[in-house]
């Protein structure tokens, strides 16, 4: 196992989930983990399970948040040289029967898609600095989308995009940019509906984290490698086949 004690990490979305387990992983390489969350009691569960967590109350979608977390961190980590951009949500839903249809696609768009983006322009300085890395966490549903979670998908497959302009663009300031690409795993995340295929969240962070590790700028875990490849050779087939996984009594799943 590597151990990487120069590495100094906040991990949105790092209290629960493939976050913690990411966040838990890294730990015991001898990293210095700062996690963040909305909600103060997953945070401090995080911290009785793994106390050499630092957890951070903070609401990424915020502006005024995202601002305070910079100031908090920059004060206490001068040495920040990693941001994983990891928390995000998703909601499924039918287009034509969902009433409160814009509330849902702007909570999706500003947690999964601004927030990565603005708060890495927030932690520029330090990253900068630290010569550091942004580690964006995507899908495989980037490139083929399941459509009852039509819009989780679409935010994904922006970050996608703007992650290789990222990678681009601050390349020239020194700073890596690397994607991580998950499959379907089993954690809350699925509001109890986790398909069956799902993996471990152990597994899926342990092979995130060997491709970090060997510098590898993006990491396609398991079924998401696969349905890379689907989409590049049978792109129609692919969406044929990962939407076969939607059940009869769909609406009784909506969220």
């Amino acid at each position: 196992m590597n151990d990487h004690p120069e590495r100094i990490v906040l991990i949105t979305g790092g209290s629960s989930g493939l976050g913690f387990e990411m966040a838990r992983q890294m730990v015991a390489q001898h990293s210095t983990v700062i996690i963040c969350g909305r909600s103060q009691e997953k945070l401090d569960k995080a911290y009785k399970r793994v106390s050499q967590l630092v957890p951070i109350r903070c609401d990424i979608s915020l502006p005024e948040e995202r601002e305070a977390l910079f100031n908090k961190i920059s004060e206490q980590f001068q040495g920040l040289n990693m941001l994983m951009n990891n928390a995000g949500l998703a909601k499924r839903y039918l287009l034509a029967k969902t009433k409160d249809l814009e509330l849902k696609l702007v909570s999706e768009w500003q947690t999964n898609y601004l927030a990565p983006v603005l708060l890495t322009k927030q932690f520029l300085p330090l990253l900068i600095k630290n010569k550091g890395t942004v580690v964006n966490v995507t899908s495989g549903l980037a490139y083929v989308p399941l459509s009852i979670q039509p819009n989780y998908c679409a935010t994904k497959a922006a970050l996608h995009s703007m992650t290789q302009s990222m990678r681009m663009q601050l390349s020239e300031l020194g700073i890596t940019v690397v994607e991580i690409m998950y499959p379907a795993v089993d954690t809350a995340f699925h509001n109890g509906h986790t398909p069956k295929h799902a993996i471990q969240p152990d597994k899926a962070a342990a092979v995130a984290l060997r491709g970090l590790n060997r510098g590898k700028d993006e990491i396609r875990v398991k079924r998401a490698g696969i349905l890379f490849m689907l989409h590049r050779l049978m792109p129609r087939k692919a969406l044929n086949l990962i939407n076969n996984v939607i059940p009869d009594n769909v609406e009784e799943l909506i969220t």
